[in-house]
């Protein structure tokens, strides 16, 4: 327990600057919406998103875990299963943490804008795929599932570029931009947002749950003998 609580301690201040930064202005962008708004919303309407820049960030911050992190703390002398066991912990921390930031800002701007009747700012988030009203909870389980699922991701990228270096990453990623783009060739986009669309809020979050608890054993199975250097 000691060993996690000085884990968490050292993620927690490795990262507290990047979140102050990436949440100040994230808040500051909302805080402008509004301002134009204020003095331009005749002429131009808003469409402003919490949650999107949050995947994006959670992601590029995975994305680059392990050189940051790895040999610090192999250097305390933490085993690399401890290690991804303590990241894992801390990833659904953080996941928890952030959803809850975003569902208390989506509520407070929803909120703050039926009382001003702000007419001409909409506020986008995943959970109005499945429904128009969405609650607290909903939110927040949804964005939970969604930052784990992305901090998964981006540490699968880390690990490819870590232990395979440039050309392995840069490879890596060749082929990923290939599923966009075979998925318009083909035209899978349409039966896809039609089955996602059908499907339940529930369904899909545990689906993608399952999904990024089997993507990270396999990041934690190919991290038995990494090397303390990326290659």
């Amino acid at each position: 327990m000691t060993t996690l609580k000085g884990s968490f301690y050292i993620l927690f201040q490795s990262y507290k600057k990047q979140n102050i930064i990436f949440w100040s202005i994230l808040f500051s962008i909302i805080l402008l919406s509004f301002f134009l708004d204020t003095f331009f919303g005749q002429f131009v309407s808003f469409a402003i998103t919490i949650s999107i820049p949050v995947y994006i960030f959670y992601s590029s911050m995975a994305a680059k875990f392990l050189n940051k992190t790895l040999p610090y703390f192999l250097k305390l002398g933490i085993s690399r299963q401890q290690y991804m066991v303590n990241i894992g912990l801390f990833f659904i921390s953080w996941s928890v943490l952030g959803a809850l930031i975003i569902a208390c800002t989506h509520k407070t701007v929803s909120s703050i804008s039926n009382l001003l009747s702000v007419k001409d700012i909409i506020i986008i988030h995943p959970a109005l795929l499945f429904d128009t009203s969405p609650s607290f909870l909903q939110m927040m389980a949804l964005d939970t599932v969604l930052l784990l699922f992305c901090l998964s991701s981006g540490l699968l990228l880390n690990v490819v570029f870590y232990r395979l270096g440039i050309l392995g990453g840069y490879s890596f990623l060749g082929l990923l931009t290939l599923i966009p783009i075979v998925t318009i060739i083909f035209e899978w986009y349409s039966p896809l947002f039609d089955f996602l669309t059908a499907s339940s809020i529930a369904a899909l979050m545990g689906a993608l749950l399952l999904f990024s608890i089997l993507l990270y054993l396999v990041i934690t199975a190919s991290m038995r003998k990494v090397s303390i250097n990326p290659a």
